[in-house]
């Protein structure tokens, strides 16, 4: 038996509800972390801290606008599942903005990070930047397509469907190839510095990444073969990752945060190692790429953990 339209609402309204309790904690978490400063001359990383208020803030609306739509179908409608399976109303169009404008979010923060590690390498960051651009204008028209429905037309139908498709797969291309390359990057770059001391520390940064890059990829997986099923529990998912794209986001933040702040007082060393990644000639000439590696070592040698990798070119 298929489960229903208004069964698949309460479901996901709690399902969302409680991932953003979740969210909420590790948000206030990580903005504890970023904003706590060692001393007077580490800079508090804004971009960051922009990037997640910004995801909480379309969290934090996309769950409102569900509370009340909710409300609406259940309370103020005799006929719960004609105005649940309506997307032109305003309610479904903001909270159809929010999601997209919160995928956009963390998409573009991971193509900043792909910039970052690639020293701006236009033939890396280049295709995945145009897939972006592209996932924007996609966006819009799938939120147009919504805006433009007739009331009773399902979120299924031809003229929805291909948009939405191109946008949920747009935007998966986008995270994968972004996780992948920057992994790749950070186990390539450790295999050819060989710096023992280092090494577990920074293959322990590739692997945070996969993971919090995993869970993302895995959760879009499974909302569009929902959506190409034409499965209602497609709202369950899409619900769901508008939550998982901040968790996933502020979760790096907090564990680096919590490794960092389990002991009191800590000593920082710095290594910095300049190596060629290519040969300085032919067709696919790389420039001389400087690595440096922050470590922290706790004061009872229990542990280390890693304070940054940064990459660039010289």
């Amino acid at each position: 038996m298929a489960i229903g339209l208004p069964e698949v609402v309460l479901v996901s309204i709690f399902v969302e509800g409680c991932l953003y309790g979740v969210f909420g904690v590790l948000f206030f978490a990580s903005m504890f972390v970023l904003l706590r400063r060692k001393n007077s001359r580490e800079q508090i990383n804004k971009p960051m801290i922009c990037a997640s208020i910004a995801m909480f803030v379309l969290s934090t609306v996309h769950v409102a606008a569900d509370i009340q739509r909710l409300l609406e179908g259940f309370i103020y409608n005799p006929d719960p599942n004609a105005y649940l399976s309506q997307v032109n109303t305003p309610l479904y169009s903001l909270k159809s903005t929010a999601y997209a404008a919160q995928t956009l979010v963390g998409d573009g923060f991971v193509l900043y990070r792909l910039y970052l590690v690639w020293n701006g390498d236009k033939r890396v960051v280049l295709p995945i930047a145009i897939c972006f651009v592209a996932s924007i204008g996609v966006g819009i028209g799938a939120l147009q397509g919504f805006a433009r429905a007739s009331p009773t037309a399902p979120i299924f139908i031809t003229e929805l469907h291909d948009w939405v498709v191109s946008f949920f797969s747009l935007t998966l291309f986008t995270n994968l190839s972004c996780t992948s390359l920057i992994a790749s990057r950070i186990l390539w770059v450790n295999r050819r510095t060989n710096i023992a001391v280092s090494g577990r520390n920074v293959v322990t940064a590739a692997v945070v990444i996969i993971e919090s890059g995993a869970i993302y990829s895995c959760c879009l997986i499974i909302l569009l073969s929902l959506y190409l099923s034409n499965s209602f529990a497609q709202y369950i998912m899409l619900d769901a990752v508008t939550q998982v794209i901040g968790v996933v986001f502020s979760l790096i933040i907090v564990r680096v945060g919590l490794g960092l702040s389990t002991d009191k007082t800590y000593q920082r060393t710095s290594l910095l190692t300049t190596m060629h990644t290519a040969p300085s000639s032919g067709p696919y000439r790389m420039n001389t790429v400087a690595v440096e590696i922050t470590q922290d070592t706790h004061t009872d040698g229990s542990t280390t953990d890693p304070g940054s990798v940064k990459f660039r070119a010289l």
